[in-house]
């Protein structure tokens, strides 16, 4: 868990972004499984893909607004890792009252999960926590805290709370890389 990355005015414009210049639509699926199409899954949330790539010259996606995500990424590459890092995908994940996320994961592999907590202003009475869990075990759980960065294995099972309260929304931007060996 690291907090205090970001500076407020980063994580304002970052999301500025996401609410003016990024739509989200309801295809983020959770443990996709149907084909061809991956449409049913372990829940459906309103997200939006940023950018993805399926190998290092294969670029599958790439948001026109992906530059702002660019350069949070660059943050956290430089000041957590140190090191030059893959980056696979860049997701974003909106989730609004009464929309708690199922157990999932997000990767069968060894990619880390870099997940960001975009609201610039968030109340502890609305909720929205982070829990890695076990079964039916919580193991860890993280408050919903703005600019908050969390990094897990993204094989983990995990799932997010939605707020507690209408007419809020909960953001987060998630990075997943693949670590060097």
């Amino acid at each position: 868990m690291i907090d205090d990355l970001f500076d407020l005015s980063f994580i304002t414009s970052l999301e500025d972004t996401l609410l003016d210049k990024v739509p989200v639509i309801s295809t983020n699926i959770a443990n996709p499984k149907s084909w061809p199409t991956s449409r049913t899954g372990e829940h459906r949330f309103f997200g939006k893909a940023i950018f993805s790539r399926t190998g290092i010259n294969r670029i599958d996606c790439l948001h026109e607004q992906a530059e702002k995500f660019f350069d949070a990424f660059e943050i956290i590459e430089e000041h957590v890792f140190d090191v030059p890092i893959y980056l696979r995908r860049i997701d974003v994940n909106l989730q609004y009252y009464g929309m708690d996320g199922s157990t999932h994961i997000d990767a069968k592999d060894n990619e880390l999960t870099v997940m960001l907590m975009n609201n610039s202003q968030w109340k502890p009475e609305w909720g929205g926590q982070f829990q890695l869990v076990d079964g039916e075990t919580v193991v860890e759980e993280h408050d919903y805290v703005p600019g908050r960065v969390l990094i897990f294995p993204g094989n983990h099972p995990h799932r997010g709370l939605a707020p507690k309260v209408p007419s809020i929304f909960r953001y987060t931007t998630v990075f997943r890389i693949i670590p060097n060996d």
